[in-house]
C-alpha cells in the first residue's frame, strides 16, 4: 500500500509540474495562458517583405500619387477666393497682353487679327487667339464677362457702332459655341470710335495708321470670383 500512494503521489506531482517545465513562467503570466496566446500569433510568410517591396516598385516614383499643377485656395470669411498660380495659366495672360487686377482680367484683341476689312466674321486664324481666352474664363470660374467693339474714327459713327457691336457679338457666339462658355455670363456692347486707346491723328492733323489700327480693337473683361 505504502508503494501504492507513493506512485500515486508521484504521478500527481508529475502532472502538474509537466507544463511548468515545458513552458517556464514569464513576468507573471502561467505557462498554460502563455502556451495558449503564443499560438494565436500571426504567421508572416517569408516572401511577405519582398512581394511588398516589388509592389511599391511597380507603382513608380510617385507611388500612386496625383500632382496638382496649380490651385491654392483661401478662404476669406464666408465667401471663397481662387487663386490660380500655374505658370502656364501666368504665360497665357502675358501672351494675350491681359491687364490683370484683383477683381479682373482685361484682354485687348486686335481688331485686325479677329476680322477681315469692315468684317464681323472671326478670322480661322484667330480661333486659336479666342481659344485661350476662352480657357482663361474657365480657369478664373468668372461670373461675368463684358466684350467691347471698338472701332476708329474712320466712317460714320453709326456704322462704326453697329459694325463694333456686330464684332463684339461674333466674339461672344464664338467664345459660347466653340469654348463651352455659359451665355448668360457674357454681355456685349458696341462702343464705336468713343474710346480710342491711342490718337486716329498725327499732332500736325494728318491720318495715323498705327494709331487707328490700335483702336481697332475687341476688349473681353474677365471678372473674377
Amino acid at each position: 500500500m505504502k508503494s501504492f500512494g507513493f506512485a500515486t503521489l508521484f504521478v500527481l506531482c508529475f502532472v502538474h509540474l509537466f507544463p511548468l517545465l515545458l513552458y517556464p513562467a514569464e513576468k507573471g503570466v502561467s505557462a498554460p495562458l502563455r502556451a495558449e496566446s503564443s499560438q494565436e500569433e500571426p504567421v508572416v510568410p517569408p516572401d511577405a517583405q519582398e512581394k511588398a517591396i516589388q509592389a511599391l516598385k511597380a507603382l513608380g516614383p510617385d507611388r500612386g500619387a496625383k500632382k496638382i499643377s496649380y490651385g491654392v485656395a483661401s478662404i476669406l470669411g464666408a465667401s471663397k477666393e481662387i487663386k490660380f498660380d500655374s505658370k502656364q495659366v501666368q504665360k497665357t495672360l502675358k501672351d494675350l497682353g491681359a491687364k490683370e487686377t484683383k477683381t479682373e482680367i482685361q484682354i485687348d484683341l486686335p481688331g485686325d487679327i479677329l476680322f477681315d476689312f469692315d468684317k464681323w466674321d472671326i478670322r480661322s486664324d484667330a480661333e486659336e487667339t479666342l481659344k485661350r481666352v476662352g480657357g482663361i474664363i474657365k480657369t478664373y470660374h468668372s461670373p461675368k464677362v463684358v466684350i467691347s467693339g471698338h472701332t476708329d474714327s474712320k466712317g460714320a459713327k453709326d456704322y462704326n457702332q453697329q459694325l463694333s457691336l456686330k464684332r463684339a457679338e461674333s466674339v461672344k457666339t464664338w467664345l459660347v459655341k466653340n469654348a463651352g462658355i455659359d451665355t448668360k455670363i457674357v454681355t456685349t456692347e458696341g462702343l464705336g470710335d468713343t474710346k480710342p486707346v491711342a490718337s486716329n491723328t498725327k499732332p500736325d492733323g494728318s491720318d495715323n495708321p498705327e494709331g487707328r489700327q490700335k483702336n481697332r480693337r475687341v476688349a473681353i473683361v474677365i471678372m473674377k470670383q
